[in-house]
């Protein structure tokens, strides 16, 4: 695998795509590229699992605003999971939450997107 190469697969109707573990501009353009393929090709419930990911600079946020406003305007649904404490924090502390929603899992991430979610009272 490439240093650019994403990791991603399909489950029932949604993707889950794994960006690895620096999120930077080439990482960043294949995850975008992905998710445009994937819109393209129908699929509209797309998860980004942050589970290996250590480290996202300034241009990987930036595509990352991007990928989320394709996903919008495509009127599909993103839903990033697995994030650690430091980049919960830098997603939160840019805003990122009023955007997208942030879960803890990529099984719950996944349940939601495919709208298997129930409400715990």
């Amino acid at each position: 695998m490439n240093a650019a190469e994403i990791k991603s697969r399909l489950v029932e109707n949604a993707a889950v795509i794994y960006p690895g573990i620096y999120l930077n501009q080439l990482r960043g353009e294949s995850i975008e590229t992905q998710c445009q393929e994937l819109l393209a090709g129908g699929i509209r419930n797309i998860v980004i699992n942050f589970e290996e990911t250590e480290l996202i600079n300034s241009i990987g946020i930036s595509i990352l605003l991007g990928v989320i406003e394709s996903v919008n305007h495509s009127r599909g649904t993103l839903v990033l999971s697995n994030l650690n404490a430091s980049n919960r924090e830098l997603f939160e502390m840019l805003g990122l939450m009023s955007h997208v929603e942030m879960l803890d899992t990529e099984e719950v991430a996944l349940a939601k997107v495919s709208g298997r979610v129930e409400t715990v009272m």
